[in-house]
């Protein structure tokens, strides 16, 4: 693994590199920590390097700890996917679709033109961003809309108000980043008479015994220390400036899409979990050769939950839509090379599904997301690996740390010599679909 130690420490040297600190980690289906290693440091003024244990705003990398939640209750009976969730979430009876807005001739008024849902808003929806929400701070037409209403509130505002806006596309008709996670995490408290807190404490952190994972780090005691969050001022100098987080502290709501708090040793505990349940008896590599699992981490759902978590969502119409708002840095990620290519990647219940081996690295059925500050997991069942980059870097889609990711990616696959010549899985999924085909 030294390709790796050299890779991070050149990202993250002091006059050099490109960025102040990183941490990555890698595991296998064995429940092995393959690789593990923070380089940098923290401030720019410390003598002493970043540790392993520091705590990370993880942002939208909360929303796979979300579906984990929601597939559970899936699971239970509790939840279902297609229900129409205006009925167990009132404030959004009334929701509309903005289609523009109109303005008077001496433009000193501004009128939304909304028109009403035609069909339902669904829990899958929600979960796979086909719901029509999207982020008011990526969205200039939802910015004017919340002038021209004296809205106040924002996405990163701490508070469930951030996500009550309208709709910019009829739910089920087009794919773009939102807010629909936070309200599928809302449906999780409504469900189970909690808070997401709650709840995630008591059914998935307890069980890995994750201790340093919340979305109210002012609430909890002997936590490790948070990496501060630095900006961007050159492109490919170091980040310079440390300023607060983007996400208002304390928050008052327990944000399903954005609001945890965690490290990499809790967040690849939960990584674990999810690899040893999704890998395929078929699967055939290195890492797998080495035996039956060494480790066995809690199960936090059955066989056909985690075929749910991972099955591929979208229909063609909504999958076509994809690749443009997922953004070049994404697409990056996920080898889209053309705008128009629809075949490379889908949308699961749990993230971004790649479709076809991508040479040199993660393989078709791999699961995937990032988080604002530039983090980024993958979870490759094909393969058996699982692995995590932790930074805090501003402004998001950063391409430095995109091709930091990608060499340490290629690096971890050519350590570990993983055969890239087995039969792709089928677009049903990872596995059997069980008792949930159904879904």
């Amino acid at each position: 693994m030294d390709n790796l130690d050299r890779i991070l420490n050149d990202f993250t040297h002091p006059t050099m590199g490109s960025l102040h600190a990183a941490a990555f980690i890698a595991v296998d289906q064995s429940g092995n920590t393959i690789y593990s290693k923070a380089a940098g440091r923290a401030h720019q003024d410390d003598t002493d390097p970043l540790p392993m244990n520091s705590l990370y705003w993880i942002a939208s990398m909360t929303k796979l700890v979300t579906a984990v939640a929601v597939v559970q209750l899936v699971e239970q009976g509790i939840l279902s996917l297609d229900d129409d969730v205006r009925e167990s979430l009132p404030e959004l009876k009334d929701i509309r679709i903005l289609r523009g807005i109109e303005h008077d001739a001496s433009r000193r008024s501004a009128q939304p033109k909304l028109d009403p849902i035609q069909g339902k808003l669904t829990l899958r929806q929600l979960l796979c961003h086909t719901s029509g929400f999207i982020y008011d701070s990526t969205s200039k037409l939802l910015q004017n809309w919340s002038r021209s209403q004296g809205r106040t509130a924002y996405t990163f505002s701490g508070s469930m108000a951030g996500y009550h806006h309208p709709l910019l596309f009829e739910p089920g008709t087009s794919w773009g980043y939102g807010g629909g996670v936070d309200w599928a995490g809302q449906l999780v408290e409504r469900a189970t008479d909690s808070t997401l807190e709650d709840y995630m404490q008591a059914h998935i952190w307890s069980k890995l015994d994750a201790q340093s994972t919340t979305f109210h780090p002012e609430r909890k005691t002997h936590l490790p220390p948070l990496v501060p969050m630095m900006y961007r001022n050159g492109i490919t100098t170091a980040p310079t400036e440390k300023r607060s987080l983007t996400l208002v502290q304390p928050a008052r709501h327990a944000l399903g899409g954005v609001g945890l708090f965690s490290t990499p040793a809790d967040f690849s505990k939960l990584l674990i979990s999810i690899l040893q349940a999704s890998t395929t008896s078929t699967t055939s590599n290195k890492v797998s050769q080495q035996g039956p699992i060494k480790t066995q981490a809690p199960q936090l759902l059955t066989k056909p939950g985690i075929d749910l978590l991972f099955r591929p969502q979208l229909d063609t119409q909504c999958r076509q839509a994809m690749p443009r708002p997922l953004g070049a840095q994404m697409r990056r990620v996920l080898n889209i090379q053309d705008i128009n290519d629809a075949a490379q990647a889908d949308h699961a219940l749990g993230g971004t599904i790649t479709l076809r081996d991508i040479p040199g690295r993660r393989r078709a059925g791999s699961m995937n997301w990032s988080g604002l500050p530039n983090l980024h997991w993958w979870i490759d069942p094909r393969s058996g690996i699982a692995a995590a980059l932790f930074t805090q870097v501003m402004p998001p889609t950063d391409a430095s740390v995109t091709d930091l990711l990608i060499e340490l990616e290629r690096a971890l696959y050519k350590a570990i010599a993983v055969e890239t010549e087995e039969p792709k899985p089928s677009a049903s999924g990872v596995g059997g679909v069980g008792n949930m085909a159904k879904l």
